[in-house]
Order: structure tokens, then sequence, then C-alpha cells
């Protein structure tokens, strides 16, 4: 999510500073594949194409892990990887264009995975705030798409993707929102389904003790879907589009960057007790870690 709700209603613990310590040790025609399997923390993101997605794929390359990165836009995966090679981070990047609403594809990328050694973290960052409008008026099948993709879509990669992620007592995460628990007049396919990825990420974490499973909220990012709140300004109540046009001509949103190295940090370094929290991005004990880590 890409409001800055999350900063007054973000669920869970804050992280302490005393306990940010390091956390517990294909075949699709599109694919890049890196030169050899290494020893580096193998990282899959997904919505990496653009946005709070690539930027956490450079941090992470920037701290030293091999990606796999995956979206719809194999043109915007690309664009990411090229980035990554320009910085001259020497990484694996290993790109996977698909729809992760497609459980055959998840398929796929789950078989990749497995062929490219342990899997360290998973960062479930695609999402959708589209259909907006009131709910009367919504096309349903735009609403049940956005529904699959924000949650459905966690559900079938981190299906598949669980054992790999016992076995190295890895890192799962999602991507947070105060939408999760406060409703917000014409945001109801967001609100629900991230409501949902909330509690879904809670069930993981209790099911999965061995896995650090945690939500991650970023704050208010200048992101496409940012662009896509305030292009649909009409579809809104007029205070809630006001609201979303003034955190843009104020200068308010973050950098996705920002958010971006908070994330890295965490899918490489999140302590196991964050497991079924909720973390802020901004939250002065992180900011000091990630600081120190990218020495910004």
């Amino acid at each position: 999510m890409d409001d800055n709700l999350e900063l007054r209603h973000a669920q869970g613990m804050k992280p302490p500073g005393s306990e940010l310590l390091p956390g517990k040790e294909d075949s699709h025609p599109s694919a890049t594949k890196p030169e050899r399997m290494s020893d580096k923390p193998n990282v899959l993101i997904s919505g990496a194409s653009r946005g709070l997605g690539a930027e956490t794929a450079l941090a992470a390359a920037q701290l030293g892990a091999d990606l796999i990165l995956t979206a719809r836009s194999e043109e915007g995966l690309s664009r990411t990887a090229a980035r990554i090679r320009e910085a001259g981070y020497e990484v694996g990047v290993t790109t996977l264009p698909g729809d992760l609403a497609d459980s055959e594809f998840c398929g796929k990328l789950a078989d990749k995975v497995a062929e490219l050694g342990p899997l360290h973290a998973v960062v479930l960052n695609a999402a959708q705030i589209e259909p907006i409008g009131m709910l009367e008026d919504l096309n349903e099948k735009e609403w049940l798409r956005c529904i699959q993709l924000n949650v459905g879509s966690p559900f079938l990669v981190a299906r598949r993707l669980l054992p790999a992620l016992s076995r190295s007592r890895g890192r799962l995460i999602t991507i947070g929102t105060g939408a999760a628990s406060r409703p917000i007049p014409s945001w109801s396919a967001y609100c629900v389904s991230k409501a949902a990825l909330l509690m879904l990420m809670r069930l993981i974490a209790a099911e999965k003790p061995e896995i650090t499973a945690f939500s991650f909220a970023p704050g208010a990012v200048d992101t496409a879907m940012q662009q896509n709140i305030r292009d649909r300004k009409e579809m809104m109540p007029a205070e809630l589009a006001e609201y979303f046009s003034a955190l843009h001509s104020n200068g308010q949103l973050e950098p996705p960057e920002v958010p971006g190295r908070a994330l890295a940090w965490c899918a490489l370094n999140a302590p196991a007790n964050w497991s079924g929290q909720e973390i802020v991005y901004s939250d002065p004990a992180l900011v000091e870690q990630v600081r120190a880590a990218f020495r910004v």
C-alpha cells in the first residue's frame, strides 16, 4: 500500500533497538539465469518491475543478495535488472515475468527457485488498489481480480515456498497498510484483501514458527499506486481525494528508495521475534540500522 495510513494505524509491536540483530539463518522461456549458484542469500521479490519492488531489489543487491525477481511486466523486470548491473553489484539476478494469480506460473516460479539453491527470504510486494468506487458501482470481475492479486497470489506463492523457507529458517514479508484495519470508503477491494493478507501472514507465523513472517508498512510512497489514486479522485469522497492530492502537491510522499532500503534490510536481517507483527519503515530503531547498513 502506498498511503500513509499505516503510520497511524499499523498493528503490532515496534522493534526495540536492542533486538535489531541478524535473524535466523526455470523452464520459463523468458527467465534470465545467473551463471552459477552462489553462497549469497537468495531473495525472491514480487512486483519488482517498478516502484517499491524495484527499489527493494536494488537495495538488496547492494547488500549482497542474489535475486529472483518477478512481475507481470517483462520490460519492467529488464529495467530493474539493468539498473542492478549498471550499479556494479556482483550478484545473481534471475527474472521471471508472469502473473502470480496463475497457479501454473506459481508452480514454475517455485521450480526455478528450487534450482537456484536455498531460499532465504520472500518479499510479497505485488498489489493493486483498483477498482476504486462505491461498492454498488464496482465491476464484479475487477473487484475479484483485486482480491486474487492482493491475497490469492500471496497464498499461491507462499504455499509453494514455505517448505524452502522452513529449511533455511528464512523470512516471509508481506506489505502492510492502515487500510487493512481501517475501512476507507471507495476502497473496498483493497481494504478487504489487505486485511485478509495481514491475517494470512499471522497464520503463517503461527503455523511455521521456524519462519520469520511479518508485515512491513512502507508509508506514503511516491509510486504508480499513488498516481492511480489521484487519477481516480472523482470516484472517491471529496475529502479523501483532496487528502491524497495534498500528499503529492506538498511533497509528503516518500521516494520509494527510502522504504525500499528498509525492506531490503528486513529481508536479510529481521530478527525472529518480529514474526507475526507489523513493522513500520519509519520506526527509529529500524531507521538507525538501515542508515548504518547503507551509510546514508
